[in-house]
């Protein structure tokens, strides 16, 4: 089964308006390298490009394969943005023509780790990169495991590990590279919470049979219902940051 993005688009960031706390990291870098053309891979509905370019002013192109994403991104009426289709193992850019590349949770949807690394170091003559993705710890002991046996299974499958990509990006000539593990403040399970797994807020969701996701979400809402509003157990967010620099 695979992820229809052009169809999900227009709500694909209903439910996901929280700013990203991976998103200073990212500003960081670039201003590190002082990079005045940005690549972002993976750029979706366009919402982790208008945070970055709130901290970092720049010239940022905005990779995504999906003409719907792409289409939801431009009506969000960025300045300074250049909103391009295309595939991270084949970027339509000329060598040396940006200075730092990041990719927020969009690497598992790409098999091939050593072709994108190799592509980011084509494009990049000098500078940095960015990959904020899931904490593999974090699938394996999320609260929805137990409402959605296939849930872990489903993301395991998908998303590699910081060691993976940071050795893909050092194979393909990256240097000074580093795997951080960081946490977000708890996030309750409640209402709002249910809400946002109804509209399958991530692409995981998506993946899920469909009798096990509605059967899932049944008993969520009778739990959560039933325990006054919200469960006792929040969701504590992990994600992981690789970085390097050539």
């Amino acid at each position: 089964m695979r992820v229809d993005y052009d169809k999900i688009a227009p709500e694909y960031d209903r439910h996901r308006p929280g700013r990203g706390p991976y998103m200073p990291q990212l500003v960081e870098l670039a201003r590190e390298v002082g990079a005045g053309d940005v690549l972002e891979l993976g750029c979706g509905t366009g919402r982790s490009a208008a945070e970055f370019l709130e901290g970092y002013p720049c010239r940022l192109i905005a990779l995504d394969p999906s003409l719907g994403m792409l289409e939801k991104a431009r009506e969000k009426g960025l300045r300074g943005v250049e909103w391009v289709r295309g595939s991270a193992t084949h970027i339509p850019l000329s060598g040396g023509s940006v200075q730092f590349v990041f990719g927020v949770f969009f690497i598992h949807h790409v098999p091939d780790l050593a072709g994108v690394s190799g592509e980011c170091a084509r494009v990049i003559r000098r500078g940095a990169v960015g990959f904020v993705t899931a904490s593999t710890e974090f699938i394996k002991r999320h609260p929805m495991n137990r409402y959605f046996p296939s849930l872990a299974g489903v993301d395991l499958a998908r998303f590699r590990t910081g060691g993976e990509i940071e050795a893909a990006l050092r194979g393909a000539g990256f240097g000074r590279t580093r795997v951080g593990s960081h946490k977000a403040p708890p996030q309750p399970i409640d209402e709002a919470y249910v809400q946002k797994v109804s509209a399958k807020f991530t692409s995981t969701y998506e993946l899920i049979p469909p009798e096990e996701f509605e059967a899932g979400l049944e008993r969520l809402k009778a739990d959560v219902a039933g325990n006054g509003g919200r469960l006792d157990e929040p969701v504590e967010w992990e994600w992981t940051l690789v970085t390097a620099k050539k």
